[in-house]
């Protein structure tokens, strides 16, 4: 997606260092199709998370029951503003600010929608990495605005980066690198996997995760038979996230198992998922008491 014409205007109007916002910027934006940053909601189904996470950094259409949220971001006034993108070029522009895990593809005019249901919202602006064009709606107007810095919180980018460790990362390198990947859990255990998050966090944002808030037990269970638990750290521990994960290597079989137990809200409690190399997620039911989750486990292994 490119908006070559709507660029073309905003060099303009930043050559002209006026803050003047033309008649013809609007007359295109109003039927231009935009990337905006979004982020899913902390009660979204695992499966539809796991479903979106399978193909990181392509264009797909939103799985059913998605609702992805559009980002808002926050100047230092406090003045909250809805980021908009002529490209996803654009988008990724921001060298020191963190990478957005999700972005929809909408034209202006819904976007315009969206913020008259939110009456908190300033306004939009419009590639803030380069043009940075800010105005704000005032009935239903659109009307030039000054800002400066904006930040954005980070809350979510953990949350949903730590989701997709514990869904898709994590697995797929036990599915990829079988013994080898569950031979370095076992023996460099949190340096292992501070490792593999810091293969997720690639802009200056820092990973919140050290080598001690991971806990570790690596158990034996026959001369074939490899498992570890692997407890989560507390930071983040939020809604479609995982107070632990387990995995399990028979050598003979060549074999990896991938389990976790997943947070699933007030309602539904705790449940232990078992994801498969082809990438299928099992929801095998309420989780087992603290304490029994080995044993039961095992039990799904060997039985």
């Amino acid at each position: 997606m490119e908006n070559k014409e709507l660029e073309k205007v905003m060099n303009e109007m930043k050559a002209k260092g006026n803050g003047t916002l033309s008649e013809e910027f609007f007359e295109i934006l109003k039927s231009a199709t935009v990337c905006v940053p979004a982020v899913m909601p902390r009660d979204t189904d695992p499966k539809i998370m796991k479903q979106l996470l399978q193909n990181p950094g392509q264009t797909q259409a939103i799985p059913e029951g998605a609702r992805p949220q559009p980002c808002i971001l926050e100047n230092e006034k406090h003045e909250k503003f809805l980021p908009v993108f002529t490209s996803e070029k654009e988008l990724n522009k921001g060298e020191k600010a963190p990478k957005f895990p999700l972005f929809l593809n909408m034209e202006f005019s819904s976007c315009l929608d969206f913020l008259q249901k939110r009456p908190d919202i300033t306004g939009v602006v419009i590639n803030a990495y380069t043009h940075n064009v800010v105005f704000q709606l005032n009935k239903q107007k659109m009307k030039q605005a000054q800002t400066k810095t904006i930040q954005v919180s980070l809350e979510e980018f953990h949350h949903l980066t730590r989701n997709r460790m514990e869904s898709f990362h994590l697995p797929k390198k036990l599915f990829e690198g079988k013994e080898e990947v569950i031979s370095r859990l076992c023996k460099e255990q949190g340096a292992y996997m501070k490792e593999l998050y810091e293969e997720l966090y690639t802009t200056e944002v820092a990973c919140p995760y050290t080598e001690e808030d991971f806990e570790f037990m690596p158990l034996n269970i026959s001369e074939d038979l490899l498992f570890v638990q692997i407890t989560m750290p507390q930071k983040y521990l939020m809604l479609n996230t995982c107070p632990s994960v387990f995995a399990a290597w028979d050598q003979k079989e060549e074999k990896i198992w991938y389990y976790a137990i997943v947070m699933e809200g007030s309602e539904k409690g705790l449940h232990l998922h078992q994801l498969q190399e082809d990438g299928k997620d099992a929801d095998l039911g309420a989780a087992p008491s603290e304490g029994s989750e080995l044993s039961t486990i095992l039990d799904l292994i060997q039985g």
